[in-house]
């Protein structure tokens, strides 16, 4: 992940201050509404129509798992925490379980499980900024079903692009079982896995995942990650996050 580089403390500090002040929510009341663009664009570019594209051809599993992907999400947590040989459980010996509800409207998938709040500073950091994020669009993090392609940490902090065939069919396994109405993708490889596209180019417009008889909007934006390493990003990433809150939910 070209992006994971080491981040300062005043970095993370600014980029999570950055964030609300260019929302307009460092006040508690305000009379009038805030521009979240001034500062960062010159231009006030209007946001682009939603349009819905042609269901992108999902990855399947260039292998057999070892294990039969279990059929509830309690089942699911469990053999990952055990350590079960399923897919981006192997890559170290901490493992992270999704977390979340198991019934609910949006679905939050990351490359690593990096967004979840813990004693780490980049990953409650990144957790802090979803968060934000997500709320600005008035939506709870905490109601949102997260989960990750990597259910262990990699020693290289990056999931070697050759498993995102077996690890996008895993998520696609827990989209089943959830069945949310709308997928928000964070980072990259997260969408080059899912999407088998370059984010740059999915974040153009939401698009649309037919799976398991469910017709899901789904959003590809920037990670947090990326967010706080580059908070001349932000502008970008609350047109996809605007884009998103208009969606039409099936």
């Amino acid at each position: 992940m070209g992006d994971q580089g080491e981040i300062t403390a005043f970095a993370v500090v600014e980029s999570l201050t950055g964030w609300w002040k260019l929302a307009g929510l460092d006040a508690a009341v305000s009379e009038s509404s805030v521009n979240w663009l001034a500062e960062e664009s010159p231009s006030n570019a209007p946001i682009p129509p939603i349009k819905t594209s042609a269901p992108p051809k999902i990855p399947s599993a260039s292998t057999a798992p070892s294990v039969a992907f279990p059929e509830d999400i309690s089942s699911l947590r469990e053999l990952v925490a055990h350590g079960a040989p399923l897919p981006g459980n192997g890559y170290g010996p901490l493992r992270y379980a999704p977390i979340g509800p198991d019934n609910c409207d949006v679905m939050i998938v990351s490359d690593l499980p990096d967004i979840i709040g813990s004693s780490d500073t980049s990953s409650g950091a990144n957790a802090a900024l979803l968060h934000r994020m997500m709320g600005a669009i008035g939506i709870e993090s905490s109601d949102c079903f997260c989960t990750w392609m990597a259910t262990s940490m990699p020693s290289t902090a990056e999931v070697p692009e050759h498993d995102f065939p077996e690890l996008a069919a895993f998520v696609m396994h827990q989209i089943k079982l959830i069945r949310p109405k709308s997928v928000v993708i964070l980072g990259a490889s997260a969408c080059k896995a899912l999407l088998n596209e370059n984010l740059m180019n999915a974040r153009a417009e939401l698009r649309n995942i037919n799976h398991d008889g469910l017709n899901i909007t789904v959003l590809a934006t920037f990670h947090p990650r990326t967010l706080i390493a580059r908070p001349a990003m932000k502008a970008e990433a609350w047109r996809d996050l605007q884009m998103f809150g208009k969606r039409e939910v099936q």
